[in-house]
């Protein structure tokens, strides 16, 4: 079933069909909101998912991961969010989408991957480059560098020590 929907997905995003695809989105999301809050915090929430996504979604914003992944971690960072601060802040009435202005910019580069990955060791580097930006298995790696999967997990692992230690 997972392979269908991320055929069908596949297809909304390849049209640009982006009301279509969260439209399916939204029942899900809500129901899981559901769950964990009452129902008008639960919608709040799954409106700000939702704005979250079709924001993304318009800058043309590619995903490493099928979208329906996408769309379960953005409603967990939006649901911790507002467990956190018990309400999610919501854009202000003069906010205009069109302005370019993006206010996380600097904090997204601040936590950019790439970014992160610059200071690793070349194999390092490129094991996890290829592991979550490609999204490729170990297995897949251990192929395409010819390397051992022991190897890989080796790099895995090393470069994991790595990032903690630089990220403190």
């Amino acid at each position: 079933m997972a392979d269908a929907r991320d055929a069908e997905d596949s297809r909304l995003l390849g049209e640009g069909d982006h009301a279509t695809l969260l439209a399916t989105y939204y029942p899900v999301v809500v129901e899981r909101l559901r769950l964990r809050l009452p129902d008008g915090d639960a919608y709040e929430v799954a409106h700000n998912v939702m704005e979250r996504l079709l924001s993304e979604l318009a800058k043309g914003k590619r995903y490493p991961v099928p979208f329906r992944v996408v769309v379960h971690m953005v409603t967990g960072w939006k649901l911790k969010e507002f467990q956190t601060r018990g309400r999610v802040e919501l854009l202000p009435e003069n906010w205009d989408p069109e302005s370019g202005e993006d206010p996380f910019a600097e904090f997204e580069q601040g936590h950019d991957l790439e970014l992160l990955f610059a200071g690793l060791p070349e194999r390092a580097r490129e094991v996890l480059r290829l592991r979550y930006l490609e999204g490729l298995e170990i297995d897949d790696i251990a192929a395409r560098l010819g390397l051992d999967r022991n190897a890989v997990d080796q790099a895995l692992h090393r470069g994991h020590r790595k990032l903690r230690e630089a990220i403190g």
